[in-house]
């Protein structure tokens, strides 16, 4: 009959407009599935990132381009900020510009990964200094890239690029726009102290630090400005820290008269154990137990012992480390040379 013809015509007509189970549906939704985890992955990973864990933060952003079909600009900018906490700088370079071809319409990212760029090239030119010049380039373009400066310090970064390079006034005008932008930002202060004395971004300045000794004396940077100032990181667990002290104790002696001061900071767990050994031992110099490890993180300290000589300006001229005051014949040197310039008149 005709309606009953008419009905299978109708119902093949919609059949043929209803969302089909397969084929495209279920690509799209295939898609979205993959789209959700590719979110859901970089979040993850962005998250690592701010909380340092570099390591993590790399593999989650590395699942995540994958996820995107290995072609994401936003991962390779996250995997290369996670390569600057890391400090593989090589790394960094290659996968920043991976970011930045990647990122041809986002100024924003391309910036970041221009930073991420200087940044490693700022690094490497604490052995090559031509890197200063390359550190440059890519600060300027990431400027370039954000004109209106949302990426915090590139400013900053560019100044003390340039004032290492000897150029202070033009240095000074960007570490001027640095402050003017971000007054409070996190690196307003030390901004305003590299324009006072742009010195301080071609020499390695002592971090400022305030500690009490163990028979009370306070003692800051700024109250050792003009003497000769040995760090002396230390343990009574360390074998070397140990076989050091009657050389230190000479040490001392020697140079009780001079404007030289040693300073021992202890990384003891027990304070008892610390304070028995000192006297046990003699060691009358200044002496700090640096219970929390502030000092410790302060200067970088990662092995024992670790020697740090600073000269009457507060400048680090020499880092020792793993080996005993006694059995490191450049740093007796160093200390030596120290105290004669500081002896001098003007010195």
């Amino acid at each position: 009959m005709w309606w009953r013809r008419s009905i299978t015509i109708c119902f093949v007509v919609l059949m043929a407009a209803m969302p089909r189970a397969d084929g495209a549906g279920v690509a799209l939704a295939a898609q979205a599935e993959k789209t959700k985890a590719y979110d859901e992955e970089f979040e993850r990973a962005r998250q690592l990132l701010q909380r340092h864990e570099y390591f993590e933060a790399l593999k989650g952003f590395q699942k995540a381009n994958q996820l995107a079909g290995g072609r994401s600009a936003s991962c390779f900018v996250g995997m290369a900020q996670a390569m600057v906490g890391m400090k593989t700088w090589p790394n960094v370079i290659e996968t920043a510009q991976t970011a930045i071809e990647l990122a041809q319409d986002d100024p924003l990212l391309r910036a970041r990964a221009h930073t991420a760029r200087g940044t490693a090239f700022q690094s490497l030119a604490e052995k090559d200094p031509s890197k200063l010049r390359d550190a440059e380039r890519e600060f300027r373009l990431a400027l370039e890239a954000d004109p209106e400066s949302r990426i915090a310090d590139l400013h900053f970064n560019l100044g003390v690029v340039l004032m290492k390079q000897m150029r202070d006034e033009e240095g000074i005008a960007e570490l001027n726009k640095e402050v003017a932008q971000r007054a409070h930002g996190s690196t307003a202060e030390e901004a305003r102290m590299l324009i006072a004395n742009p010195k301080r971004a071609r020499e390695r300045y002592a971090p400022d630090f305030s500690v009490v000794t163990a028979n009370g004396r306070p003692i800051t940077l700024e109250s050792l400005r003009g003497k000769v100032v040995l760090l002396d990181f230390w343990g009574s667990w360390c074998q070397p820290c140990v076989r050091a002290v009657p050389s230190l104790r000479k040490l001392q002696k020697e140079h009780a008269n001079d404007e030289f001061v040693m300073l021992g900071i202890s990384s003891d767990k027990d304070g008892k154990t610390w304070s028995a050994f000192t006297a046990k031992n003699g060691m009358v110099w200044p002496q700090y137990w640096d219970e929390d490890r502030t000092m410790q993180r302060t200067f970088d300290v990662r092995v024992f012992p670790t020697y740090i000589l600073l000269d009457g300006d507060g400048i680090e001229r020499l880092r020792v480390s793993g080996t005993g005051y006694h059995e490191s014949k450049v740093l007796v040197e160093r200390i030596e040379q120290q105290i004669k310039m500081a002896g001098k008149p003007g010195g």
